[in-house]
């Protein structure tokens, strides 16, 4: 009897060996555009496994408690939603995170803050006529009814974000600088990087926009379509301004790894 329970635990453990990458089930998906972004989360992972699925590296382990499935995109709204669809078909989490960095739009942002994305729309999909773009909604391909102009973020995502910032200390931009806050508010995507005050008082003036970036909403699309709840957490960098450039290759890494610091937090809380 207790040979066949040995024999039978082994078998049990050569089946377990020989699972997809992709068996383990509520699992949260985790994404960011560059190698900065993910770095911090990426080296606190344990338990850490890499499949390749056409080209793009996953990274399944455990953080804070929560089994994920971790990758980098890449920049721009088709790198992030090729990614977003990969994940969602080959590992069917139960949430995604997009977490990075983002240009701030709303002047009570500084650099250093963080935006819980509430909703995400797009500032360059739309009708371009001689008085400039109009911004209109995008279309499900599956239903082809229109989607909403605003993605909005699970609720449930955003409310555990909130409780999650009131536990985190995040890296001041310099000695000097005050310490950064956390809000929460409208982030606009396009495949542009925004260097151009005349672009930021646009973004605010016809769509509320508080940051913008590149990914963010071509991700909350392909999750909205396919009923996915998800969230996007962004850290200002820089002001999406003349100065944006330099500000974007200087504050980065720090911005960066804030966003993953209240991923992290986030991670504990559910």
């Amino acid at each position: 009897m207790k040979q066949k329970y040995i024999y039978l635990l082994l078998a049990g453990l050569l089946l377990n060996s020989l699972l997809p990458l992709n068996s383990i089930a509520q699992r949260i998906a985790i994404l960011g555009a560059m190698p900065e972004e993910i770095q911090l989360l990426e080296s606190q992972m344990t338990q850490a496994r890499t499949k390749t699925i056409m080209g793009f590296q996953f990274k399944t382990g455990k953080l804070n408690g929560q089994e994920i499935v971790l990758s980098e995109t890449g920049i721009g709204k088709v790198n992030a939603a090729m990614v977003t669809t990969l994940v969602l078909k080959e590992f069917q989490p139960k949430s995604v995170i997009f977490t990075g960095i983002a240009g701030g739009i709303s002047q009570d942002l500084k650099q250093g803050d963080i935006v819980i994305g509430s909703r995400l729309t797009y500032h360059d999909y739309g009708d371009l006529t001689n008085e400039g773009l109009s911004t209109n909604p995008t279309r499900n391909p599956i239903t082809k009814e229109r989607n909403p102009l605003y993605f909005p973020s699970d609720s449930g995502l955003v409310s555990l974000a909130i409780k999650a910032s009131k536990d985190v200390t995040l890296q001041k931009m310099s000695a000097e600088a005050a310490q950064p806050n956390i809000s929460v508010g409208t982030i606009v995507t396009g495949d542009t990087f925004v260097t151009s005050s005349t672009a930021v008082g646009h973004f605010q003036k016809t769509l509320q926009a508080d940051a913008t970036e590149m990914e963010g909403a071509a991700v909350a699309q392909v999750c909205f379509q396919q009923h996915v709840p998800f969230l996007v957490i962004r850290c200002i960098s820089d002001k999406a301004n003349e100065k944006a450039s330099v500000d974007f290759e200087t504050f980065k890494k720090i911005a960066s790894d804030n966003s993953a610091t209240l991923v992290k937090e986030i991670l504990k809380k559910l």
